[in-house]
């Protein structure tokens, strides 16, 4: 079981917080991590990324132990039918037309980590040599990235870098990108929407995350060097601290 801080805060430029996030366990204390980021009209990207939290949050609870080999057909079938639910509540309210939001998950295990993601919000494992980053945005500029005809560099500054391609809600149909990960030489696991990283490089998170002693001084020098940076995004993260081996 991992040690973990949750931040969300709307910050100073926003009248809402449309993230969502959450440390559930089920009947056996595994442990489920998830991480939403809204978007759509007057409240309905804060209608569903709660959607989606608390529908993996209650189908979660209610499991018993899951297997490793059960893992990725577990998160798979939840966000498919949460997406199906999702988008069938916006269709059937005029409302909420048109919402949607990123979901990253973990499932954590003794040694390893299962991740799903839909949309730009993030997942990074951590040690002293590396910040690697897990899953891969579904955006327009990460797409660019992938073709070589921009650098990561020049997509932090890309002014098409919130172009999402894939998120739950605006389909009935969604598949999720998934990836199993051992943690052993790894001492943070960070879920992430983009309002932490539009503006913290991720030079300057694998420095912080370095420098601090202790969990909460690390996610608190962490959201401080997003507030300084003038994030005008809400900013939310969950930052766990793995029992690995640093490298």
């Amino acid at each position: 079981m991992l040690n973990v801080e949750l931040y969300s805060i709307t910050g100073h430029y926003r009248d809402q917080n449309e993230d969502a996030a959450g440390v559930f366990y089920n009947q056996t204390d595994q442990q489920l991590l998830v991480m939403c980021d809204g978007m759509g009209g007057h409240l309905a990207g804060e209608v569903a990324s709660q959607y989606v939290l608390e529908a993996l949050q209650e189908r979660f609870e209610r499991e018993n132990l899951i297997e490793a080999h059960q893992a990725e057909s577990w998160l798979k079938t939840a966000l498919q039918e949460v997406n199906r639910e999702l988008y069938m509540l916006a269709q059937d309210n005029e409302a909420y037309a048109g919402m949607g939001t990123t979901c990253v998950c973990a499932l954590v295990f003794e040694h390893h980590i299962v991740v799903a993601n839909i949309g730009d919000s993030r997942a990074y494992l951590i040690n002293s040599r590396e910040c690697d980053q897990v899953t891969m945005d579904h955006t327009f500029v990460n797409q660019l990235v992938m073709l070589g005809q921009i650098t990561e560099e020049e997509a932090f500054q890309h002014p098409k870098r919130h172009i999402i391609t894939k998120v739950m809600g605006t389909d009935k149909h969604v598949k999720p990108d998934i990836y199993t990960r051992r943690t052993n030489f790894y001492q943070y696991l960070l879920l992430n929407t983009d309002g932490l990283t539009d503006y913290v490089t991720k030079a300057e998170m694998h420095e912080l995350l370095m420098q601090q002693e202790g969990l909460k001084a690390t996610g608190d020098a962490l959201l401080a060097r997003a507030e300084e940076n003038e994030a005008k995004d809400n900013v939310s993260f969950i930052l766990a601290e793995i029992a690995g081996d640093p490298v």
